[in-house]
């Protein structure tokens, strides 16, 4: 016990019973039992709370995969259609993300048109909305 011998702890008894008495004896004795019985669940609360925490760091981190797995299955399902059939690979028979989010930017239009797009949208409504006043 704690790296002692026998003759270390019968030492720290001789001691005891000459520095306690023969009364005092008994209720230290319960005293140190009730010490070590309190440490040793401590010592255990501890290392299931410690065991409880590697797993919920565990569960974070399976979650942060499923969640990164998610973000790539919407990110792939973004894609239309004509931009899978419109690029050839030739490294493998199915495209890669980087091809397709290059060959969808390629389509998107030049900053002045939409800006024009945007402008006559908002002609568009304000008309209907002056001709729903009528």
């Amino acid at each position: 016990m704690f790296g002692m011998g026998f003759m270390e702890i019968f030492l720290i008894l001789i001691v005891a019973i000459i520095a306690l008495g023969p009364e005092k004896l008994p209720g230290a004795l319960v005293d140190v039992a009730k010490f070590f019985k309190k440490m040793k669940g401590e010592i255990n609360d501890a290392k299931s709370t410690i065991d409880r925490e590697l797993d919920l760091s565990e569960m974070k981190q399976s979650a942060q995969e499923l969640k990164d797995s998610v973000s790539n299955i919407q990110n792939m399902a973004n894609i239309d259609l004509d931009d899978l059939t419109g690029i050839e690979d030739k490294t493998s028979s199915s495209p890669t993300m980087d091809d397709l989010t290059k060959e969808k930017k390629s389509k998107e239009l030049p900053k002045e048109e939409k800006t024009k797009l945007i402008k006559t949208a908002k002609k568009q409504k304000v008309s209907m909305k002056k001709s729903e006043e009528v």
